[in-house]
């Protein structure tokens, strides 16, 4: 499976499968999982959101889980990242362009009715890490378009398009 849309976590509910696959004698944790995310995410181009049940951390805490293209919400007192997940199915304009990651049958169920897609968690992680084993892609666009030409290369394409250097944009 390869996944090209965005993805919506049941946090804990892939944690725990994370815990049931790998290793038992090996500590795996919130920040751990969240570095691998972020990884996958980047390497893939995707945005992910995790919904964590309870109360968040401390802010220095909570900041640690998040990533450039991880998003990590926290469920509050009283209410669970299932209800949170199932909340932001119902209000999702797009929801079909979602995938959503979760073995929980209500979680899964909400998905469907919004013809978003599923995984569950352990099913996730196997394409998470067969993904991650995969040498990445070589970038074939040039350094400059990801950056943006210099000054001095600026200045020679302005030259050669007749163009004054105050119309230029920086």
């Amino acid at each position: 499976m390869s996944v090209s849309v965005p993805t919506l976590i049941d946090g804990n509910n892939l944690l725990h499968a994370v815990r049931a696959i790998e290793d038992p004698e090996r500590l795996f944790g919130r920040l751990m999982l969240g570095h691998r995310l972020a990884e996958w995410a980047s390497r893939a181009g995707e945005h992910i959101r995790v919904v964590y049940d309870g109360i968040a951390p401390p802010t220095e805490v909570a900041q640690q889980y998040e990533h450039a293209n991880v998003a990590v919400t926290f469920s509050g007192a009283g209410v669970t990242a299932d209800a949170v997940i199932i909340q932001i199915l119902e209000a999702d304009s797009a929801a079909r362009r979602l995938l959503v990651v979760s073995s929980d049958r209500e979680v899964a169920r909400a998905a469907k009715r919004r013809r978003s897609m599923t995984i569950s968690s352990s099913d996730f992680w196997a394409v998470l890490k067969r993904d991650l084993a995969r040498r990445p892609r070589p970038n074939l666009e040039p350094e400059e378009k990801r950056r943006g030409l210099d000054r001095e290369a600026t200045d020679e394409w302005l030259r050669e398009f007749g163009l004054d250097e105050g119309t230029a944009e920086w």
